[in-house]
Order: C-alpha cells, then structure tokens, then sequence
C-alpha cells in the first residue's frame, strides 16, 4: 500500500503544489545554456525553480532533531538532496514521524544509476590540473547509493538498502523492487525513493545526438517544443524531477489505521534482448498484460493509462501499437511529462505519484501541446477531466536497452 508521498517537480515542489498545478495542467518549459570551448549549446528544459532545501525542510512536519540532521549534511549533490527533501516528506506523508517503528523493519530502495552528472562534472573540471586538492567527499558522492546512506542516517533506518537501475524505467524497477520487499513479509514499510537525474552538458548533447531529446527550432518557444503523441512530435524535454513513495504491509497499515492512496496491484517487467534504445511493441504489450493479470484483472477493467509518453517519434507510436495490442483500445489515457518533461531515472516514481493523486482527488490532469493525436483510437485526454472515477490505472515506464515495465495501481 502507498501511504505517503513526497515530490519535486518544475511545476511543483510538495504534494500541495504539484497537486494544484497537475489540476490546472500548468508547465514550465524553458531552455538552458552551456558556453562549452568555442561553442554556445541551448537545450530546453522543465526546471524544478525556487528549491531552497533549508527553508523547504523545516517545513516539514518532522521531529526537530530530524530535520536538524538533515540541515547539517553537508558536502551531498544537488540529485541527493532533492531526494531526500522527497524521503522526508513522504515520511511525514505517511505519518511514520510519531511512530514507534523497528528501524530493521524499514528499508530504502533508490531507483537510478549516473544520477549526479552534473556535480561530478563540476568537481572534475575544478580539480583538473590540481588533483592534490580533490574534495575527498567525492569518494562518497559519486556512488549511487549515498542517496540510502543519506537517508538512513538521518531517519535511522538500519533494514536493507540498495539502488537500482534501469535506465528511464528505474522509477518502477524501484517500486517494482518495494513492492517485492514488502509482499516477503521481511519489511512493514519500504522507502522507494527516485533521486533528481542532474545531467552535465555531456548528457544533454548525448540524448540530442542520439536523436532521443528535443531541439528548439529557431523562433519555437520551450513551451511548444514537448508534444507528446502529437503528429508533430520531436523527442523528450528533459524536465527536473524527484520523488519517494512509502509502501507498507497491509497489516502494518491497519495496525496503526492508516489510509493509504492506493495499492501497487500488480506489475510486469520484460526485456527485449536488445541493447538499443529502440522499443518494441511487443515488449511493451507483454509487460501490460503481464501486470494486469498479475492483478487480477481484465484489460477491459483498466480506466485509464499514465503512458510512458516521451514525445519521441517511434517511442510514442510503438506504445500505441503495444496499448492497441493489450486490448485498451479506447482507454482513457494522457502523459505526465507533457506537463513536466522527462524526469529519465526519477520518471516512473514521480508518474506513479501522479497517477495516485489523481485516482485520491478524482481528476485526470490534461495533455499539453496534444492538438493532433498520432492515433484516434485511444481517449486521449487533452483537457482536465474532474469529477472521473479511476478503480485501476496502468503506468507504464520504458527504459532503453529493452527494458520495459508496467504497473497496475487500485484504488482503494
């Protein structure tokens, strides 16, 4: 069961905020600028604005000597401090802050790999040439895994942790991988955290060479540069993007009657025997059907999709194909990063959030710059629909290198 939520986003940093501004479908698209040699490179982007971590966290309603802790770390990305901002919220979300609970029956799973790009870029040019003077923090930093050590010290957690990756799939391999621990039975509460993918410039020209990110057409505005499943769709906006999901038992939640906004029902996962970032239709629909079996349920039961949605050409065509093939023709469907861009590792926890506030407040959020659907015969929502009822949703999350997942989410 989800009990407690915490996410950043360029719309929004908090559940409160990101929940206002999904409703009112707002974006915030604009670009950034690297001077790199001789050369002025302009990528656009959804940047999560106004994060002041030491204003933000005392905010939040946790015990005094937490929130000290979490003021006084010092020498952490930027990618680890967005991550813990979300893990302590989600924390208080849950109301875990007032409970007496066994710090080995808590574990943390952080989902993403290469998450701190851009400090470690930062640190390695400011040392070039005089490496004696190399903070010996990076020895820490530049691992994956400081985003668990963080947050255990601080909450003292002292149960399993790990990170996982899989590309833009590793926010579901994440929940994918709480859920697991929970339905083991060796954990009551799971942090499934997804850490801001904080890109160098390296990446950001990477992902365009590859054809994979969006460019901005002279005389185009950022804003009208990510159309996902639009015929004139270009390739995904990066968009900054962080968030923590708290999963526990069923038991453990009625034990202390806490109610949850809703249950992981079931989950598929496949690979495509591909190195490539090109997907596969058939991947896709086998991981669909996959996690609705494993919830019990029929295709026809699914009321709506929180697509993968990228606004790549081939991305987004291959998903309807597959979404064709699963039987949900005609599903209520929109996608998340047409409000927010792409979040890559941090994608599918922040997606799952969404489509948890949705199913709780009875909306579903509309799809910016969808004007001229690739596809007629699913229900894209392209303006908010409130007052909806949603029983089952499907959030799908497609990494490259084949690897595909999907997640059936119940209300409950």
């Amino acid at each position: 069961m989800a009990s407690g939520l915490g996410v950043i986003t360029p719309t929004g940093i908090g559940l409160p905020q990101f929940t206002a501004a999904l409703k009112e479908g707002r974006t915030n698209f604009s670009d950034i600028t690297f001077e790199y040699s001789d050369q002025v490179l302009r990528f656009p982007v959804g940047k999560a604005s106004d994060f002041d971590f030491q204003t933000l966290v005392a905010a939040i309603n946790l015990d005094s000597r937490v929130i000290d802790k979490a003021k006084r770390m010092r020498n952490i990305s930027a990618s680890t401090v967005y991550g813990l901002y979300c893990a302590l919220s989600a924390w208080a979300d849950a109301g875990l802050n007032d409970t007496d609970i066994d710090p080995a029956r808590v574990a943390i799973v952080s989902g993403g790999s290469n998450t701190q790009q851009a400090a470690l870029q930062m640190t390695q040019d400011k040392c070039r040439g005089k490496m004696q003077f190399m903070n010996p923090n990076y020895g820490v930093n530049f691992f994956d895994t400081d985003m668990v050590g963080v947050i255990s010290e601080i909450l003292g957690i002292t149960g399993e942790g790990h990170s996982i990756g899989a590309a833009s799939a590793s926010g579901n391999m994440a929940i994918i991988q709480g859920h697991r621990l929970i339905s083991s039975g060796e954990y009551d509460v799971v942090l499934v955290v997804a850490p801001l993918m904080d890109l160098s410039v390296y990446e950001y020209q990477g992902f365009t060479a590859l054809g994979a990110m969006a460019a901005i057409p002279a005389e185009t505005a950022p804003g009208a540069v990510c159309r996902p499943f639009d015929n004139t769709h270009g390739g995904f906006v990066y968009g900054q993007s962080a968030g923590c999901l708290v999963l526990e038992s069923a038991t453990y939640a009625a034990r202390r009657r806490k109610q949850a906004y809703g249950t992981i029902a079931g989950y598929g996962i496949g690979i495509d025997a591909n190195r490539g970032p090109n997907p596969s239709a058939e991947g896709e629909k086998n991981a669909m059907l996959a996690a609705i079996k494993a919830a019990g349920i029929t295709s026809g039961e699914i009321n709506y999709v929180n697509t993968h949605g990228t606004a790549s050409p081939t991305g987004d065509k291959t998903e309807v194909a597959a979404m064709l093939a699963a039987g949900l023709a005609g599903v209520r469907a929109n996608s998340t990063k047409s409000l927010i861009g792409h979040g890559l590792t941090a994608a599918g926890l922040v997606e799952c959030i969404t489509s948890l506030i949705q199913m709780k407040e009875n909306f579903l959020h509309r799809s910016n710059n969808l004007v001229n659907p690739i596809s007629d015969e699913i229900d894209w929502i392209k303006d908010t629909v409130s007052a909806t009822d949603v029983n089952y949703t499907l959030s799908n999350s497609f990494g490259f290198g084949g690897i595909n997942t999907s997640i059936v989410i119940r209300k409950n």
